[in-house]
Parts: structure tokens; sequence; C-alpha cells
């Protein structure tokens, strides 16, 4: 998954630089203070790891993975934070190096973001922002630093609660989840806008992780997204039919075939 989870080949700009200074999420040092942990939710747990294989065709590119960090406690409130981030394999890294890292900061019983980070550095393509979700204020707002390492700051209008692109994908987790629907969910990414995910049938997929009834999601992800780096490019997930809703396969076009990821193993963390 770009994860992001997958891998958008084509990509240029200028390279990111070994050490080189960071934007950091106002959030990125919180704890949690609340009196008690967040409620258990299905397809929540905390210290869950997805650990995935990237291949490009039958060719080994890279490994990603998706985590339940932590919660945290934002407005007292608990909060998911959650982690995704992509590496090239040492083959690939010769050539075309990948270090993606997205965050996401998902309130623990809304279901809605509080903000999300990214750092996208692939070959010569690099990118870094963050953002907040003001409720309060109505707005959302954040900082945005460009592959010449020029800072610029950006805000707009929120006028209701949305999900960024990897909180969605926890969100869809939590769904009662059944084949040939369609959901719909406000999102954001630095504009606003209704994502819809269609679902298809059920079908018996094996990976690593094992061989599981999972159900086929297609995130229709308009001009971005965690899966899919382009518009009028597919992205299939494989989610498993049960309440963990795991997501066990992911395929994602690119402009040479395409790229997938497969779940290799499901840890949590003490």
């Amino acid at each position: 998954m770009v994860f992001d989870l997958l891998l958008p080949l084509l990509l240029s700009g200028t390279p990111a630089l070994a050490g080189e200074a960071l934007l950091e999420h106002p959030y990125s040092a919180l704890s949690l203070s609340v009196s008690s942990a967040p409620a258990a939710v299905a397809g929540m747990v905390n210290g869950e790891t997805l650990d995935y294989d990237i291949y490009w065709g039958a060719v080994y590119v890279g490994s990603a993975y998706m985590k339940i960090e932590k919660a945290v406690d934002i407005s007292s409130r608990p909060a998911w934070h959650i982690v995704s981030q992509t590496r090239s394999g040492s083959f690939l890294a010769n050539f075309y190096k990948v270090d993606d890292r997205n965050e996401a900061w998902m309130d623990a019983a809304g279901l809605y973001s509080y903000g999300y980070y990214k750092k996208i550095s692939e070959a010569k393509h690099f990118f870094n922002e963050w953002v907040i979700f003001d409720g309060a204020g109505k707005k959302y707002y954040g900082k945005k630093m460009n592959r010449k390492r020029q800072i610029s700051d950006f805000e707009g209008p929120l006028d209701r609660p949305v999900n960024d692109i990897l909180s969605a994908v926890y969100r869809i987790r939590t769904m009662q989840v059944t084949p040939d629907t369609k959901v719909e969910m406000d999102v954001n990414t630095k504009r606003n806008w209704r994502l819809l995910i269609k679902t298809g049938k059920r079908e018996r997929i094996s990976t690593g992780y094992g061989k599981k009834q999972c159900i086929l999601v297609e995130p229709m992800a308009g001009e971005e997204g965690l899966f899919v780096a382009k518009a009028g490019r597919r992205m299939l997930v494989w989610i498993t039919d049960d309440e963990l809703k795991v997501p066990m396969l992911l395929k994602a076009e690119i402009s040479i075939g395409s790229i997938t990821a497969k779940l290799v193993r499901r840890t949590i963390a003490p």
C-alpha cells in the first residue's frame, strides 16, 4: 500500500537526504491521560501490527506494515494513533528507494479523524505534510514541505467530522460489510470529499497469513489515496469475512501492471 501501502513506480523530484529535518505533527508526543482505555471495537485492537510483503507481478519489491501504535488523549477523549510504513527491498532500493510513513489520529468512539501526517520519499519524489481537523473551529489546517524543502501553511473549511485515508481503512474494519453493497464516508485530503466504497463477492484468499474467507472491497479513492497514487486506477482489497476484517490482500493498478501486498503475519504487542 503506496501504503503509503503500495509503490507508485514512476515519479520524479528531489531525493530526501538521510538525517534531513522533517515536519513534526503537533500530536506526535501525545500520551493517554484519560481515566479509562478506549472501549473495545471490532477491528480496533491496541498494539495490532499487520505485516505485508509487496510484489510487482511475481517480483518481491518491498515490505509494509499497518499498526495501531497506541491510545492517546485528544481534547479529553481517547483516540487511536495509527501508523503505516513502506520500505523498498534491498534489490529495488538500488535504483528506486522507497521510505514512506503515514500516521493518523482517530477518535476511539466516533471513529472520525483528528488529523494525519504523511512523509513520502520515493526515488526522487518527496513531500511531507501534517493536518489537524479542528471540529470546534470548523476548519482544517496544517503545514507542508515540498521537494525543494520549502514549508508553507494551508487551511480550509470543515463543516462535519471527516476521516483521512489511513483512518478510513480502519473505520471500514469496524463496519458491517456484506457482499454487493456500497458505503460512503466523508474524507479530507486537503479538500473535503466523499469516499465511495464498493463491495464484491466472497472469495477464498490464501497468503502467508493463512487461507481465509474474504470479501472484496474497492475504495473509489478519487484523485488521491493511501493505496493508489493516481486517479483512474483501481485498488482492490480483500478483507476477512469475520469480526476483525483484516486486509489480507491488496492489489493496485500502476502504469505498468499492478502492485500486490500480501499479509504475512498479524501480531498483537503485549
